[in-house]
């Protein structure tokens, strides 16, 4: 692992995620033949971009995204709409660009493992046919093994997207 050649302190201030041992640290418990020196752990970021091309979505209904490009192994998809995320923390952000149906609504969620993430609804109202763009941004937790995420529509009526995208973040 490389040194921090600044020669500050062992923990003279907070880093995140964790505080930065350096060069001097080292050499100073080596002296005191201290066995307590503490070695940041690698943190292997995990990280998807999904986009989503033109598409109706039934009420109820997953959109159905690509992966276009990714970093490590926290983040899959099965190509149905499901993405699978290891146990952690991911942020989320999407945006939906799409025609209001003849309702007047647009609504979306997150789910996961089929079940809504209440804090990720995202809805716009207006004429039918006009066109509208929505976003959202939502933190999900993976407790254990490999939960499903999906963005659903949770309107009474199909939508129909002109595109959308979607980025995941494993924040640890």
């Amino acid at each position: 692992m490389p040194c921090n050649l600044n020669f500050n302190q062992c923990n003279s201030f907070i880093n995140f995620p964790a505080p930065i041992f350096n060069c001097w640290c080292r050499l100073t418990s080596l002296l005191n033949s201290s066995t307590v020196t503490i070695i940041n752990p690698v943190v292997v970021s995990s990280n998807a971009s999904f986009n989503a091309a033109a598409q109706t979505i039934i009420a109820g209904g997953d959109l159905v995204v690509t992966l276009t490009s990714g970093n490590g192994t926290a983040i899959t998809t099965d190509g149905a709409g499901n993405i699978s995320l290891l146990a952690g923390r991911y942020l989320i952000t999407s945006r939906i660009n799409g025609i209001i149906p003849a309702s007047g609504e647009a609504s979306y969620a997150l789910f996961q493992n089929g079940v809504q993430i209440d804090s990720s609804i995202s809805r716009t109202s207006g004429t039918g046919g006009a066109n509208y763009t929505i976003s959202m941004s939502e933190v999900a937790v993976v407790t254990n093994g490999r939960d499903n995420i999906s963005l659903r529509n949770i309107s009474a009526a199909a939508q129909t997207i002109n595109n959308a995208s979607m980025f995941i973040q494993k924040l640890s």
